[in-house]
């Protein structure tokens, strides 16, 4: 799934529990993930979060067992809430 250049914001439940979903690309100029967003896409493999993503939402990841998350940012640049990667396999940080 491509995500729309112009999109800034990808909602709470977006995507929770698309099992089919295997890949995704988030543009530029999102800055925020809402709670649950990915939540359950358990085939998800590997996701870049872009450096302009500012906020990520409660239980966003959560549950995406074979998720491996590359983060354009640091720590302490970015809101996260509990439960955000809960379950994922791993998180990257790039900055």
């Amino acid at each position: 799934v491509n995500i729309p250049e112009g999109v800034k914001s990808i909602g709470t439940s977006a995507f929770s529990g698309c099992s089919s979903l295997t890949s995704i690309k988030i543009p530029e100029g999102v800055t925020s993930i809402g709670g649950s967003a990915f939540e359950g896409c358990e085939n998800l493999a590997g996701i870049k979060i872009p450096k302009g993503v500012t906020s990520i939402g409660y239980a966003a990841f959560e549950g995406c067992n074979n998720l491996e998350i590359v983060i354009d940012n640091s720590e302490n640049n970015v809101q996260v809430g509990e439960l955000a990667f809960e379950g994922c396999k791993s998180v990257k940080w790039l900055k």
